[in-house]
């Protein structure tokens, strides 16, 4: 069994744009049973992930074609993945202990943790969507009256 890390590179920030679920789903997809995708606590443009297969040869080309996947999620989805950079590039391969050491784990486990935070900012997104919709409402409250407004203008005109 082989253990290797890289590291995914963009101009842009990588954190806070679903990515990480993305690599997830990637190598499940691919039969990766065990692997990570950790945020770069030092730099907002790099994402860590770890992966354990039964070759090298086999996270190298795995690492390429994802690399190649990620780049091509706005041309397949321009709305759902509008935040998602095209630029992005990756390392070497690594040991895990190299520069920093990383935890390797189930992917399942990997996933639902994701979730998880996926889920916990879509609540918060819901509760700031409510106070707006609850500002919107008392805004548009006065526009109650115009239904019966133009009725009178109509059999003024008329």
């Amino acid at each position: 069994m082989a253990e290797k890390k890289f590291v995914l590179r963009s101009s842009s920030d990588l954190q806070n744009i679903g990515l990480r679920a993305q690599i997830v789903s990637f190598l499940v997809a691919n039969g990766v049973k065990e692997g990570n995708a950790l945020n770069d606590p030092e730099d907002k443009r790099q994402v860590i992930v770890p992966v354990r297969a039964d070759d090298v040869k086999f996270i190298a080309e795995l690492k390429e074609v994802l690399v190649k996947h990620i780049n091509s999620l706005q041309e397949g989805d321009p709305v759902c993945y509008n935040h998602s950079p095209n630029d992005i590039t990756a390392s070497e391969l690594m040991e895990l202990d190299n520069p920093h050491a990383v935890r390797m784990m189930p992917l399942s486990n990997v996933s639902d943790s994701l979730m998880l935070e996926q889920t916990s900012k879509g609540v918060g997104a819901l509760f700031f969507l409510g106070d707006a919709i609850t500002e919107l409402s008392k805004a548009i409250l006065p526009l109650k009256s115009l239904p019966a407004a133009i009725e009178r203008l109509e059999k003024k005109l008329a």
